[in-house]
């Protein structure tokens, strides 16, 4: 399973004549990828990081519930990525 992060990065100058002078704004939107667990169908939302746990040499990824702002932990072997 190959996992990636797509970062769009959009930079806006505010004030200064001089290009030293002014302050740089940053904001990155992350792609967020929808999960399946194979067997009993819960699906859980990326947020856009990579958090893995090891616990007993199993991977563990840290996801958000679909519909809920609850963090779980799910194993990796378990899920597959599913379109929106």
């Amino acid at each position: 399973m190959v996992y990636t992060v797509v970062l769009e990065a959009t930079a806006e100058r505010h004030g200064g004549s001089s290009p030293l002078l002014g302050t740089i704004h940053r904001r990155f939107i992350m792609k967020q990828a929808v999960y399946e667990n194979i067997y009993n169908k819960e699906r859980f939302i990326s947020n856009g990081k990579y958090n893995a746990k090891f616990i007993d040499g199993i991977a563990y990824l840290k996801l958000l519930k679909e519909g809920t702002k609850r963090e779980v932990l799910v194993r990796r072997d378990f899920l597959k990525k599913v379109n929106k």
